[in-house]
């Protein structure tokens, strides 16, 4: 009777292709059907090592790096990839190549795991995807619209470049529509008060305007001005932490629905009118490609949920006006 060989400890040489990634996204794709829990586990337990040395989640491997990785034991349930697979994430595709995916983001879905989040954009897209697919940048979890990844690493390297490019024209221009809780003044005005990434009571993150913080510019044009509301296009010039809605609160105007920033009483009148999360959306990006040179332009309309709560707000100004 043949006894089965217990699994042993293998070492994983990185490659050029995978030079540069996080640490626990190779994991993940090295250990399919390991849940993220475990593997988190055994590289702060020291089980995972880097060239012979403890490493974080978040440390970046390069090419040449040796990763020792333990043994595991998978179950059937683990080894079942539909079991973390939610049927209701159902994104709209809005632009594919062998480079770059980018996808029409569903609101309060994050788009990575992390504390608490059972179901992610990144983790539902891998469970579908074959292959390299990494988050080019990120969107909050209640904010709805266009979000990018990349295929390969050479085409993340390139658009992380490109992100630092905002001026030139190979950067990346990315466009959003924002509901302002109170009435814009003036026409466009850029806001650049520095930000910095701080830690609210509760532990989550936030950006607060301070002069050490990091350089931040958003572009906010009024498009609509109701009664009590502002509908702006808003440009990115940076991408810091929460930047929008954070720019808007120094502005003395939050985003409407923003549980962060935004006042509570506010925001429990709002869902009268059908508000039932913060009102962004990112509605276009436009960019140098960075393997073809040509000029990639995707939208996203506005979702009807916002669109709903849009049609409301002007109903009661249309009445209030009688």
């Amino acid at each position: 009777m043949d006894i089965p060989e217990k699994p042993k400890v293998r070492t994983h040489l990185v490659c050029d292709a995978e030079a540069g990634q996080r640490l626990d996204n190779f994991l993940i794709r090295e250990l399919k059907g390991v849940p993220k829990s475990h593997i988190y586990r055994i590289v702060r337990d020291g089980q995972v090592r880097v060239n012979g040395g403890r490493s974080r989640p978040s440390t970046r491997i390069s090419s040449g790096d040796k990763v020792r990785i333990p043994p595991l034991r998978l179950s059937n349930s683990a080894n079942s990839s539909g079991e973390n697979r939610d049927p209701s994430f159902q994104p709209n595709f809005l632009f594919e190549d062998r480079d770059l995916l980018i996808i029409d983001k569903p609101s309060g879905i994050a788009v990575h795991g992390g504390t608490g989040q059972h179901v992610s954009v990144i983790e539902q897209l891998r469970l579908t995807t074959s292959g390299f697919l990494e988050l080019v940048h990120r969107l909050d979890k209640e904010t709805s619209g266009i979000l990018m990844l990349a295929k390969n690493m050479e085409a993340l390297r390139q658009m992380h470049t490109r992100l630092r490019q905002v001026d030139s024209q190979s950067g990346i221009k990315k466009s959003y529509q924002a509901l302002l809780a109170g009435r814009w003044q003036g026409e466009q005005r850029t806001l650049s008060q520095r930000l910095e990434t701080v830690r609210g009571r509760s532990g989550e993150k936030r950006s607060r305007v301070t002069s050490n913080g990091r350089e931040a510019r958003s572009v906010f044009t009024p498009l609509e001005l109701l009664k009590d509301y502002s509908l702006m296009h808003v440009e990115l010039m940076t991408g810091r932490l929460h930047q929008i809605r954070a720019h808007a609160h120094a502005a003395g105007l939050p985003v409407a629905g923003d549980k962060i920033y935004g006042a509570r009483d506010q925001n429990r009148h709002l869902r009268k009118f059908g508000l039932r999360r913060q009102f962004l959306h990112a509605s276009r990006i436009r960019f140098c490609h960075p393997r073809t040179g040509k000029t990639v332009d995707v939208q996203s309309p506005v979702p009807d949920d916002l669109m709903s709560v849009l049609a409301n707000l002007r109903l009661r100004s249309d009445n209030e006006s009688i």
